[in-house]
């Protein structure tokens, strides 16, 4: 073993943060060109990192925050159950995406591979890929009425899909025979693992450069950097316990609300950041694995407290995340859990909302709060299967500075949407229209961002399914401001319009029918009779804000008068 007693200077350990970050980003590079899926390729779900020995993260790319957090946690459990680091070869790669050995939900793939220099073992890299399609009961493994993690698709446990650089020929036969679109799902896969070789290659260059001490040196001074800044930002916090709640619409089975509440507190240099009262586990897929409500605590802790922290498992260590087993936010296996975004995005709503108390300059009204995903799916002949996966996203909550971004990815996900072009070209359907939702956003001194609204019309028979939230529950405002739209499906059939729960699992749809999809806005922010007359002007001239509608009154009327009328 590497001697690291000796520190390694200043500049070495920062060429080393900067070539492991390029790392990463290269890795993601590789995906993005090679993928097949929109899901990968379009929406960038997806994410890369760099481990150390230890399965902590070092290093990662500018991708999902849900996935990289929470990437240590599985890399960790495999070494501990499945294969300690002592058995790992070169050329050897794991997979998983066992919600119950670290994962999130089935579609979510991982895959991990070591580096080795000058025959030791230096570090892991690993990539993380959501996956149009695992197999299940339902179209891209979101089965709504899912009851069990065995219904969701096809489980893998850690198993190692390549020995000594020796695919495993049977794992690739039988997960192409349990998915419904193998030519996308694993060319998909295979980009993640052309990416592991180009990380190992950009690695294997920073040890030849600085040798494998000072290569594993650098790594242990970069995590304690962060854990250190980390735990400075941490005693600046006021005493106290901060408190704040939320609730889910429901589990898609029932309409009972589920509770999601915490309360924060800082002991010395740690932060405790307790769900004590938070719903039980639910029946219907919409639970949290603690890998993704750890990630999600992370998340909104850094984005609130210290968002220039260097991005590892250092400063992870200060935060401490109390779940209970049995709740939806540390469900016992075998949960269902692939709509578990509808939590992780609640979580980072009630953690920002509890931290905005201790902090009043850095308060921040609610985001939108939901991967807002939709699928149409179709039968084809001899079995086959077309799948289009979409993810809509909403307005941000407005600051006591600015208002929210308008129809933007925020919290826990960071993804794009898919060019028109293509999804029309992915399946039968035609987009009528795709604009910002008005009057969506919440009224305030800063007024929420606007949600989306998508008009979808079916050009052949198929499905539809959807696992939106927030159907009941608009995201709050803060310090006076009102709250954001809530979100809305619909179906136009003949010119009736019939109005569908946020939770859907294949809903029929017939040529000609029209799915009109809304989203959230964000939160307002501060009294709304204090806002900016001339910011009201321009709202209504940009059709921000209309004055026949509810919320256009209440903008306006809490207001002075609109200089040059409207």
């Amino acid at each position: 073993m590497s001697d690291l007693t000796v520190a390694p200077d200043k500049v070495t350990v920062e060429v080393v943060r900067a070539g492991l970050i390029a790392a990463a980003e290269q890795m993601a590079t590789v995906i993005e060109r090679s993928a097949r899926s929109q899901v990968i390729r379009e929406m960038l779900d997806y994410s890369t990192a760099v481990f150390d020995l230890s399965g902590g993260i070092i290093a990662q790319s500018c991708r999902i925050p849900v996935h990289l957090n929470s990437m240590t946690r599985a890399l960790r459990m495999i070494l501990e159950k499945r294969h300690p680091i002592e058995e790992w070869s070169d050329g050897d790669i794991i997979a998983t995406n066992d919600p119950y050995l670290g994962g999130q939900h089935l579609p979510d793939v991982m895959t991990f591979s070591p580096v080795f220099a000058d025959g030791e073992r230096v570090a892991i890299c690993g990539t993380l890929g959501h996956q149009l399609d695992l197999g299940g009961r339902a179209a891209a493994s979101y089965g709504a009425d899912a009851t069990e993690v065995f219904q969701e698709g096809f489980r893998i446990s850690g198993s190692r899909i390549a020995d000594k650089g020796t695919f495993n020929q049977l794992f690739f036969e039988l997960l192409s025979a349990n998915i419904r679109v193998p030519e996308k799902t694993l060319a998909d896969l295979r980009a993640q693992i052309a990416s592991l070789e180009i990380g190992k290659s950009d690695i294997q260059r920073l040890v030849k450069r600085y040798g494998v001490d000072g290569f594993l040196s650098s790594l242990a001074d970069l995590v304690r950097q962060s854990e250190t800044r980390m735990r400075q930002v941490i005693e600046t916090l006021p005493d106290g316990v901060f408190v704040a709640e939320d609730w889910v619409d429901g589990d898609g089975l029932g309409d009972e609300p589920v509770r999601v509440c915490v309360a924060i507190k800082r002991d010395g240099s740690d932060l405790i950041v307790d769900f004590a009262g938070t719903g039980e586990q639910v029946l219907g897929p919409i639970n949290c694995p603690l890998a993704a409500t750890e990630s999600s605590v992370y998340y909104a802790v850094i984005a609130m407290l210290a968002p220039d922290v260097s991005s590892n498992y250092g400063c992870y260590l200060p935060i401490q995340v109390i779940a209970e087993e049995g709740t939806i936010v540390n469900p016992r296996e075998p949960a269902a859990v692939v709509g578990r975004n509808v939590l992780t995005h609640r979580i980072a709503n009630v953690v920002t909302a509890a931290l905005s108390g201790a902090l009043p300059d850095r308060a921040v009204a609610a985001y939108y709060g939901n991967s807002n995903v939709y699928i149409f799916s179709q039968r084809g002949g001899q079995g086959q299967r077309k799948v289009l996966f979409e993810i809509e996203v909403g307005g941000w909550g407005a600051s006591s500075r600015r208002d929210g971004h308008d129809c933007l990815s925020a919290g826990v996900h960071n993804l794009m949407n898919v060019p028109i072009e293509l999804t029309e070209q992915e399946f039968p359907v035609r987009v009528v229209s795709y604009s910002l939702r008005p009057d969506s956003g919440g009224i305030g001194r800063y007024r929420g961002g606007l949600g989306v609204t998508r008009v979808v019309e079916v050009l052949e028979e198929c499905e539809f399914s959807s696992q939106f939230d927030r159907v009941k529950f608009p995201p709050p405002g803060w310090a006076g401001g009102g709250p954001g739209a809530t979100a809305r499906i619909a179906v136009v059939r003949d010119g009736k319009e019939q109005e569908l729960p946020g939770k859907v699992l294949a809903f029929p749809l017939v040529r000609g029918d029209r799915v009109i999809l809304d989203t959230q806005g964000g939160g307002g922010f501060g009294d709304p009779a204090t806002r900016d007359p001339a910011a009201v002007q321009h709202d209504l001239v940009e059709g921000k804000v209309t004055l026949t509608s509810s919320v256009g009154q209440l903008h306006v009327g809490a207001t002075t008068t609109i200089p040059g009328g409207a």
